[in-house]
């Protein structure tokens, strides 16, 4: 009797484990589809914030699903289709390693020679060792900073060759305790498009053109936002949730030619990114041709460096390659780069194993910063069959709440800012001129709302009052605020600012 009861648990144990088996199984690629686009239309209904999302999942070589969600344009009620040009910010860096792999394999720039080298006609004020090489620029662990370069090329766009160059030269340091160590950062990007510059006299933007676009058959993307504008081609517009308002609003920053860069700086649509995760998973092979040489793909693929990610979806201990992170997702291998940026969202990956890619883009960050990986995971999960559909609605409303509790706190921060009194001791007249300084630019003050507003090229914000005697705060990029403090000669005449710590001096009312 003990052993039948036993054997009806043990039963009971089974068919319950058997139940859950499966419940988790593979979904088909027939049903992917529909599994999809029900989990992004919830996506969008959760998080109303997000303007747009367009999706395209590969397998092999043929696209298994591509579809676009939302507006691209919220004042016109423009939607999206695989035609719509989405920025992908840090995902650039991928295509610019790619570009810098097949360089050296003609010999023109070579990755283990010192940067040194091809900085023709550059004086450092501080020396930069021959042993830092080009290698070593795109896989973060070069040990150089250059926090104006940085700043100029993907912000402020003021990046006149000239200047820029100066800015290379006089601001370039070298950390040789961080030397040889992954320290991410879009400096050695932004290095080696100077590089190219100097030593074979070419834009980046056009190396990108010749080596990576062209061959590939890339025709919607491209790193001029001019030449796609007059393709006619629709360009997505950029959006932020605003705590002041409590509303999605247009990003304050546009990404135009000049603060396109070559850590951050292509244009794309669902088309492209298609053949783009095409030819990684096939090896430079796409169309039946070999596109890209093998050895140049599987160059760009090795991981050279040791990294660890925190932020999911796939943490752990990884490698980084050319332009690629290399880890692994529910015990496959991966491979990916992801691209933020005020407004704009991106995940790229692929399986190589599986032969299976993922890209999710989205125009807007708040919110899409995390979910265009929520939902490339989702893709993963039901194909691999290692989650389902229900855990991932559970995780949906999850995200909800917390974003919710999120921007409970944003608004709470700007109420709380918005209660300071101004602390300015002048008129505002008196602040009101144009500030230059030799490193990171100009800065214009400006009287806008009844309160003082700077620009610093395509930057533009209107300043609230900051705690201490004539200050302000600013947000030269959308969360990150940051102050301007004034300075005054003995007269009591405002002669100066100082921002991110340099002084910039005023040269006109």
């Amino acid at each position: 009797m003990k052993k039948l009861l036993l054997l009806a648990i043990f039963s009971l144990i089974l068919s319950q484990l058997t139940c859950i088996a499966q419940t988790i199984t593979p979904v088909s690629e027939k049903d992917l589809g529909s599994e999809l686009d029900s989990y992004i239309r919830k996506t969008l209904e959760a998080f109303p914030e997000i303007p747009s999302v367009a999706m395209v999942v590969v397998k092999d070589d043929k696209p298994i699903f591509m579809r676009a969600y939302g507006l691209v344009n919220k004042e016109n009620s423009v939607k999206p289709d695989a035609n719509t040009l989405y920025y992908i910010a840090s995902s650039t860096k991928s295509y610019m390693a790619l570009a810098a792999a097949l360089l050296d394999r003609e010999g023109k720039i070579k990755l283990d020679d010192p940067i040194t080298k091809y900085a023709r006609g550059v004086t450092f004020r501080n020396a930069v060792p021959d042993k830092v090489t080009v290698r070593d620029l795109l896989t973060h662990t070069s040990g150089l900073r250059n926090d104006p370069l940085t700043f100029r090329v993907a912000y402020s766009g003021e990046v006149d060759d000239k200047d820029l160059l100066r800015v290379f030269a006089e601001t370039t340091s070298f950390d040789e305790n961080s030397y040889g160590k992954y320290a991410y950062t879009n400096l050695g990007y932004n290095i080696y498009a100077m590089l190219v510059k100097l030593s074979l006299g070419k834009n980046w933007q056009d190396v990108l053109q010749e080596k990576v676009f062209g061959p590939i058959g890339l025709k919607q993307t491209s790193s001029y936002v001019s030449k796609m504008r007059a393709a006619k081609l629709t360009l997505a517009d950029s959006y932020l949730y605003d705590p002041g308002s409590g509303t999605v609003v247009r990003s304050p920053i546009d990404k135009q030619d000049n603060n396109m860069q070559s850590a951050g700086g292509i244009v794309t649509s669902l088309n492209d990114l298609s053949r783009w995760l095409i030819a990684n998973i096939n090896n430079g092979k796409i169309d039946g041709k070999q596109a890209i040489p093998v050895d140049v793909m599987q160059m760009v693929h090795t991981g050279y460096t040791d990294t660890t990610r925190n932020q999911p979806p796939f943490t752990g201990n990884g490698k980084y390659g050319l332009g690629w992170q290399i880890g692994t997702y529910k015990n496959e291998n991966v491979i990916y780069h992801f691209g933020g940026y005020p407004g704009w969202a991106c995940h790229i990956s692929y399986m190589p194993d599986k032969k299976i890619g993922v890209a999710v883009v989205a125009n807007e960050s708040t919110a899409g910063g995390r979910l265009v990986h929520q939902i490339a995971a989702f893709a993963y999960e039901r194909l691999l069959g290692t989650d389902t559909v229900e855990s991932y609605d559970k995780q949906l409303l999850d995200l909800s709440q917390r974003f919710g509790q999120m921007k409970q706190q944003m608004v709470a921060d700007v109420k709380s800012r918005a209660s300071r009194t101004s602390q300015l001791t002048h008129p505002l007249t008196d602040y009101v001129g144009h500030y230059h300084n030799d490193l990171l630019g100009n800065i214009d003050i400006s009287i806008e709302q009844n309160s003082l507003a700077a620009r610093m090229g395509y930057l533009h914000v209107v300043s609230t009052p900051f705690t201490e005697k004539d200050a302000i705060r600013v947000e030269m990029i959308p969360g990150q605020g940051e102050v301007v403090r004034f300075q005054m000669n003995s007269d009591g005449k405002i002669v100066s600012l100082v921002y991110s710590g340099l002084t910039f001096t005023r040269v006109a009312n």
